[in-house]
């Protein structure tokens, strides 16, 4: 939205006065004068934008684009003059340039004033809102995030179900679920998956998401991941293919491979299956008929699911609204029968109806009203006969709810791929840097964290999927389903927020074609992005610059230039998947960089000394096999640095100088030479999240971690072969630690009681031998917080607890113990979920026993999962 682009250019004014305030102060009457007119305008668009309608909003909308023409132009004229000067710093050159930028920024005034004084602008913002300013802290009565219910389909999930266990046929039998868009497949898929007597029949059950927009490699290691926690990245492409066949002929596996295109998607996925040796069943769901007739065997056809009936549209809606079927008010009864019934059977319109329904239940007064209008709307807008049409037009009602503050947010999900899995950790990073993302007045929650709260709004509103969640219950990873991501391409499309370059094939053309992106601020590409770059496309107005390949990208030593030559005013360079061989010196060049994220070679094991010039800069990932990676910068010179995202230890060789760095609040992996003394992290107060890898024998006696009072989570990686003792003799660990993981570090189990004195921790992950020897006893006064255990590979007999230690211990992964003879019976009482993998006869029993147990007491449920071959 225009008030998103309105924000960030007063925000790119506050920094430019911090940086180069002593160079600007003869323009400073027009800087100043600009600032209070562009506060003057948010405030109107806020007003506006809360107060229109839907017979109003095309105007609204070309005042929009107009507004952010000439906001986009005035960032481009800050943003030159900025670089200009920290780039060259002489005073004589301002002197020279000085009274053309004042009367440029007269210009852009004169345009902000008149658009100030547009009677629309102005009778909209102070017409009556009807939206919240604050949709994120609105009180809600409704239920916190759980798994969908399924609604309808009993029938349809029962005869599946009896297909997929049924063994008379030999070798791998292919079930397949056809249908179109919205229609629930992957929903009855699931189902079927985490059936009880599925689960039982099959030990080895596999989820694969594939899509329009899938990766061959990535599909091998989904399936190896299951068995293994080797890491089999860098393995080569036929060996993934025969190590996957190899461990799915030795177990009774399902595998469900939901959203398969093409037929020769569904070739690359049975090139890992034991077509004819195996015992196992594969769950496909498609869109197409056709593929699911190509994949079919043992002359089972495909499965045609069927649209909702009437009751079960309701029923549905019932259910996403208020979580059960009796919470509706039997006032809005027929009101909300009657929208059900026009959403045409499709399951995914009711959920997302249901998610403008659940935004106006408060007040109770004005909720009939209200969900008339929904009715009116659905009414007017959608119509049955055509089911795909009546989906886009449930979206875009969907869409209108949503309030502008969200909306650059929703929308940014169209620059990924189709069913694309994505790490919320990157996303949000990404709304960050982009603009979209304000500080809250009076709170003093982080940007990240409102990032995080408005995907949760997001969430909540059916128009994002969680995918995975971590221990503690966070989203991890998420996905749009592909009709609203179709939705949000093509919006933001028209709204100019973004554009998708896309090739279909080797003969056709770019579209649209490359010499258009210089009209455009923001551009993702999926495909052929070597081809794009080589086409020399040039973008002086090009703000982000995406690429999410299917394959790895291995590209030549000249293709990073060509992208700081093609896009001079960058602040996003979201690049994982093009591997770049060496860093090339243009890159200090993009002084406006915000996020860069890359994947370096061989030859590609630093980032030099002028990396501190992109003076922006927030977030850097890389993706190296290195262990290493050196930064020769001045950590405290990179002053709005705030994550560092690596796998390899990172290695500050810059020179050090006094300042210090108040923003940084992630590096997720420190050298620890470049932590024994203290210098790093003396300087990065305020670190949150902090890895250490390498030779930590060099911090035995070391208190650098002490003073970290903002740390609550840390990872700590052993990687030479000198012991540790007396490591955790001291505890030196910082005062706040909520998380920690240890790895490598081969230390007895007697020093655990160190770290059981961690007031504050709640997760503890051990690793590849974190600790070793035969016997851990834990006491009454230790891990008194400890809400989750992990430990993978480790040479533990006995595990002893005393009844009433680790109180509040509520999940426990254990992989790799093989010598392990029990999981202690005294958790039985608090443990909600227990994993393993790898461990003994004896250690499954008792995990067993403990969860009859708990079913016999009445404790719960224990939730336990145990992997393929233990």
């Amino acid at each position: 939205m225009a008030e998103a682009a309105v924000s960030f250019l007063l925000q790119n004014l506050k920094d430019l006065g911090i940086h180069i305030h002593s160079l600007h102060r003869d323009a400073n009457k027009e800087l100043q004068g600009l600032n209070d007119d562009l506060e003057l305008l948010q405030a109107k668009l806020k007003d506006a934008a809360a107060a229109i309608n839907v017979s109003c909003e095309a105007e609204f909308r070309v005042r929009e684009n107009r507004i952010r023409k000439v906001v986009y132009d005035a960032e481009d004229l800050i943003d030159d003059y900025a670089t200009q000067e920290l780039a060259i710093g002489k005073w004589l050159r301002w002197e020279f340039r000085k009274i053309d930028l004042a009367a440029k920024l007269k210009g852009f005034r004169n345009e902000i004033k008149s658009i100030l004084e547009d009677k629309f602008l102005s009778k909209s913002s102070s017409a009556t809102s009807t939206r919240s300013d604050d949709p994120i802290t609105k009180k809600r009565q409704t239920a916190p995030l759980t798994d969908k219910i399924v609604v309808g389909f009993e029938d349809e999930i029962e005869k599946l179900i009896a297909n997929v266990r049924n063994d008379d046929a030999p070798g791998v039998q292919v079930i397949s679920i056809t249908g179109m868009a919205g229609l629930g497949k992957t929903t009855v898929a699931w189902k079927i998956f985490r059936d009880p007597l599925i689960e039982h029949d099959f030990p080895t059950r596999i989820w694969i998401a594939v899509s329009q927009e899938y990766k061959e490699r990535k599909i091998y290691l989904d399936i190896l991941k299951n068995f293994t926690s080797q890491d089999f990245s860098n393995m080569a492409y036929q060996e993934l293919v025969n190590k996957s066949k190899d461990y799915l002929s030795q177990v009774k596996f399902l595998l469900v491979v939901d959203d398969v295109w093409t037929n020769g998607a569904w070739e690359d996925i049975k090139r890992a299956l034991p077509m004819t040796k195996g015992s196992g069943k594969v769950l496909m769901t498609s869109r197409h008929e056709a593929v699911a007739n190509y994949a079919m065997t043992h002359e089972l056809p495909p499965h045609r699911l069927r649209y909702l009936d009437e009751e079960e549209s309701w029923e549905l809606l019932q259910y996403e609204v208020y979580g059960n079927k009796t919470g509706w008010p039997s006032d809005s009864e027929t009101i909300g029968f009657k929208i059900s019934e026009k959403c045409g059977g499709l399951p995914l319109a009711i959920v997302v109806i249901g998610g403008i329904l659940k935004e106006k239940i408060d007040p109770p007064e004005s909720r009939k009203a209200e969900w008339e209008v929904v009715s009116e709307s659905t009414q007017k807008y959608i119509w049955e006969d055509d089911k795909e049409e009546t989906m886009k037009k449930i979206i875009t009602l969907s869409y209108d709810t949503v309030p502008y503050s969200l909306r650059d947010c929703l929308l940014y999900f169209g620059v990924y791929p189709n069913n694309m899995e994505i790490c919320v950790w990157n996303l949000t990073r990404l709304w960050i840097a982009e603009g979209f993302i304000k500080e809250k007045d009076r709170s003093k929650q982080s940007l990240e964290e409102v990032a995080v709260e408005i995907l949760k709004e997001l969430i909540r509103r059916n128009l994002v999927m969680v995918d995975k969640r971590n221990h503690r219950g966070e989203v991890k990873t998420c996905r749009v389903h592909d009709m609203i991501r179709e939705f949000c391409k093509n919006k933001a499309n028209d709204e100019k927020l973004f554009q998708l370059i896309s090739k279909p094939s080797e003969q056709e053309p770019f579209s649209p074609s490359v010499d258009k992106v210089r009209e455009f601020h923001r551009i993702s590409i999926h495909s052929h992005a070597v081809d794009f770059l080589e086409k020399k496309p040039k973008g002086p107005h090009t703000r982000s610059f995406l690429c999410f390949s299917k394959h790895d990208i291995n590209v030549p030593q000249s293709t990073l230039k060509s992208i700081v030559d093609a896009f001079e005013r960058l602040r996003i360079l979201e690049v994982t998947l093009i591997k770049f061989p060496i860093y090339h010196i243009k890159l200090a060049k993009l002084n406006h960089l915000r996020y860069i994220s890359l994947a370096a070679g061989d030859n590609f094991k630093s980032l030099p000394e002028p990396i501190a010039f992109l003076w922006s800069l927030q977030t850097i990932v890389i993706d190296t096999s290195h262990l290493t990676f050196e930064i020769k910068a001045d950590v405290g010179e990179l002053r709005r640095l705030r994550h560092v995202k690596t796998k390899a230890g990172i290695v500050f060789s810059g020179r050090m100088k006094d300042k210090s760095n108040d923003y940084l609040q992630t590096l997720n992996s420190l050298s620890a030479e470049s932590c024994k003394d203290g210098e790093v992290l003396s300087k990065t107060p305020n670190l949150q999240t902090l890895g250490v890898c390498g030779d930590l024998t060099s911090l035995v006696d070391s208190t650098c971690f002490k003073n970290l009072k903002c740390l609550t989570k840390m990872k700590m990686i052993k990687v030479s072969e000198r012991p540790l003792d007396g490591f955790l003799a001291d505890a030196n660990f910082p005062p706040r630690l909520k998380i920690l993981t240890l790895s490598g570090t081969n230390l007895e189990w007697g020093y655990m009681s160190t770290l059981g004195r961690l007031s504050r921790l709640e997760v503890l992950k051990l690793k590849d031998n974190a600790f070793k020897g035969d016997e851990w006893k834990v006491s009454l006064v230790e891990f008194r917080k400890l809400q989750y255990l992990h430990i993978d590979r480790s040479n533990l007999l006995m595990w002893i607890v005393e009844d009433g230690s680790l109180p509040e211990l509520a999940a426990l992964f254990l992989n790799n113990c093989e010598r392990l003879r029990a999981v202690p019976p005294s958790l039985a009482k608090t443990l909600q979920t227990l994993e393993m993998g790898l461990v003994t006869r004896s250690a499954k029993q008792s995990a067993e026993r403990m969860r009859e147990e708990k079913r016999t007491r009445n404790w719960g449920e224990l939730k336990l999962k145990i992997a393929p071959g233990t």
